[in-house]
């Protein structure tokens, strides 16, 4: 497995554009939404994988979303250390993506910060099946937030080919894993964030 270099993004191939993640998201620049659009999931309990895929560590997860009022189907998590996205300029330790499809192809990504707290039993499940394909236990609850209060941008996939057209919709409140558990996540990758990309005048929509 060659491990993505994270050191040398300018050379990544990609799809030329204006809409690439992550973006640094804050209060100032968000729109209020003036719909009701609330985020609802349905996630399973039994992972079927873990990998390191070179880009970060991925966990085989499925699950149904609603997200902007659309149906989604969950298809992986993976972590990314530190954070990508930055809220009001903080960074946060770890950020984890939920990547979903829907019926007609389209990608949405949800977020959620790390920073240090509690122990999570989600992290915990994950080491013990690294690199396991056979189906585990895992809680997934603790590393949702309970408040689903969130950032919505159109962007790109963070990792190559970097396409674009992704719905992005980043949680406000962050989840935590214990300060032992991001020091052991660290020994996988210390650095496998993208650099903050241009916003290039996209329009941010705060869910309050």
């Amino acid at each position: 497995m060659q491990k993505l270099d994270y050191s040398a993004q300018d050379k990544w191939p990609r799809t030329s554009g204006n809409m690439q993640s992550p973006i640094a998201l804050s209060d100032d620049l968000a729109i209020k939404n003036d719909f009701q659009t609330s985020l609802s999931f349905d996630y399973n309990h039994i992972a079927n994988y873990v990998r390191d895929t070179g880009a970060g560590i991925e966990v085989g997860l499925k699950g149904h979303a609603q997200l902007g009022n659309r149906p989604f189907t969950l298809k992986q998590f993976h972590i990314h250390t530190p954070s990508e996205h930055t809220i009001n300029e903080q960074a946060y330790d770890a950020e984890i993506h939920f990547v979903h499809e829907a019926s007609d192809g389209r990608l949405a990504v949800v977020a959620a910060m790390v920073e240090a707290g509690h122990k999570s039993a989600t992290y915990e499940a994950v080491l013990q099946h690294m690199n396991e394909t056979t189906d585990f236990d895992i809680p997934v609850n603790d590393v949702m937030p309970e408040s689903k209060e969130y950032y919505h941008y159109i962007g790109s996939l963070t990792t190559p080919p970097l396409t674009e057209n992704v719905e992005w919709y980043v949680l406000k409140t962050p989840v935590t894993l214990s300060q032992e558990q991001i020091t052991h996540l660290m020994t996988f990758y210390s650095h496998n964030n993208r650099d903050l990309q241009a916003r290039n005048e996209r329009p941010i929509v705060s869910s309050n």
